[in-house]
């Protein structure tokens, strides 16, 4: 890695564990996280949980005494095996340029009102505007959101697509520094070009990642737009009177604070509960919340690309799902009606583990919550999306499976912005085939789902105990160093 992205300071590193000892994911004893820390310095990845386990989720760099930024730490590893080695095959999932990525995949599965707005999100790029709302990566998965009256003033500013790249967010996630830095300097030239001054974002997550990560971990500057999260707007609006509050909900709702909403003081955390309580919702808070809350699970993709069964996409699937439902046991355990979601990631993935375990837990957006007490009533298509997600999986367990040549590693390819490349003929047909299934009434009905639910909790039971063995194998490699 070039020492222009070397963030990790080993100078005011003093070991003492403190970042995996109170990490929401590891919570290892003292000695233990020490080890860890010392192995991860070292480049002994087989000797780190870390490098293992980490689901990005920033704790770390919060808690560490001197502000060492451990988690940068394991995003250098990362780094260092993607420049070496490139990336596992299935990484291709998320890389927009890639065939078969995850959007246009889900395009195939799309009715025609959502794939209506995209068009017009990517057609007003090319013009110029003072005032932007930027769409987000994974706000295209689930496009639906953005139908609703509440944002009507800011709908004729709505643009973006695909070929913005998440605002470098997954890249940066995934430790590829330099396609990280290369996002930036492209959006920073496109947003200044196009004369914006002002950047709302639908995705709160990437708003961290312009106003935060991008301009101090690389020293790419998007102050001339001043980026934040739509969900400030909101409650500027609710404040004012703007959005009117036609009836209190009166709903007990837990809040899931996603990774990035940790950057800029856990601004976008308070925002979201300000906003709860003003349209009468009662929160009560996960066991992990805020500083210390546990990703998602939709990151939890990323380190197992890198362990020692890297690769292999039902591996993959499975710590998805262990992770997912990890959190999902949070908020069950809180007996909140709902759990609210601000990150659009979230809310998709949460979504498929809420169908896949047949959770009573409802999954929303913010904004849907919002709807419904000014009385609007959201167009609800999350659960649908899990659904047709199911559908992309199981295409790429089938290419997987079935084609050699989609198990070798690549090595990504240069940053552009164009659109996303449309997937084949067969692929889409399988994915046709898998989706009609999925939505049927072979899998849509209440004996199947209570009886998929028991065997997924099943699998992901047998499959934690595969990962506390292998937890206690890495630790005693640790302890021989």
């Amino acid at each position: 890695m070039s020492l222009g992205f070397r963030f990790f300071k080993d100078d005011l590193c003093d070991l003492c564990g403190l970042c995996f000892e109170r990490c929401p994911v590891l919570e290892l004893p003292a000695a233990e996280a020490k080890q860890d820390i010392k192995a991860l310095i070292g480049g002994k990845t087989d000797a780190s949980l870390a490098y293992q386990r980490c689901t990005t989720c920033y704790t770390c760099d919060l808690i560490c005494p001197v502000q060492s930024n451990p988690y940068e730490l394991v995003l250098e590893r990362w780094n260092e095996e993607h420049q070496s080695r490139g990336m596992s095959a299935i990484a291709k999932l998320v890389f927009p340029n890639e065939t078969a990525n995850m959007w246009a995949s889900v395009r195939t599965l799309m009715p025609e009102d959502e794939l209506s707005l995209m068009r017009s999100w990517q057609k007003n790029v090319k013009h110029p505007r003072k005032v932007m709302l930027l769409t987000g990566f994974y706000t295209n998965l689930v496009p639906f959101i953005a139908i609703t009256s509440l944002i009507e003033e800011l709908k004729p500013a709505i643009s973006g697509f695909e070929g913005f790249w998440g605002c470098a967010g997954d890249a940066y996630k995934l430790g590829i520094m330099s396609q990280a830095e290369m996002i930036g300097k492209m959006l920073h030239d496109k947003f200044a070009e196009m004369g914006v001054g002002k950047l709302y974002c639908l995705m709160g997550a990437e708003a961290m990642m312009l106003s935060d990560v991008l301009p101090n971990r690389f020293g790419v500057d998007f102050s001339f737009c001043d980026p934040e999260p739509l969900d400030y707007w909101i409650l500027d609006r609710l404040k004012s009177d703007k959005i009117k509050i036609k009836r209190k909900l009166n709903k007990k709702v837990t809040v899931h604070d996603s990774c990035l909403s940790k950057y800029k003081g856990g601004k976008l955390q308070d925002v979201i509960r300000e906003t709860m309580k003003y349209i009468g919702c009662e929160i009560v808070e996960m066991e992990h919340n805020r500083e210390s809350a546990l990703c998602c699970g939709w990151a939890a993709t990323i380190p197992a690309l890198h362990s020692d069964i890297a690769g292999n996409p039902l591996h993959t699937l499975l710590y998805l799902l262990h992770s997912l439902y990890l959190r999902l046991q949070e908020a069950e355990a809180t007996g909140a009606e709902a759990m609210v979601v601000n990150c659009h990631a979230c809310y998709l993935f949460l979504s498929l583990i809420k169908v896949l375990t047949n959770s009573k837990v409802d999954i929303y957006l913010s904004l849907e919550l919002v709807q419904m007490a000014a009385g609007e009533v959201p167009v609800r298509r999350n659960e649908k999306r899990a659904w047709d997600m199911m559908a992309v999986v199981s295409n790429l367990l089938f290419r997987w499976l079935f084609f050699p040549k989609e198990r070798r590693r690549f090595f990504p390819k240069p940053v552009k912005m164009e659109p996303i490349p449309p997937i084949s003929s067969a692929d889409a047909r399988r994915l046709r085939f898998f989706g009609k299934i999925y939505h049927s009434v072979l899998v849509q009905n209440r004996p199947v789902r209570k009886l998929l639910g028991a065997i997924v909790k099943s699998l992901i039971n047998w499959y934690q105990d595969i990962l506390r063995r292998r937890q206690r194998e890495i630790l005693s490699v640790a302890a021989r160093l």
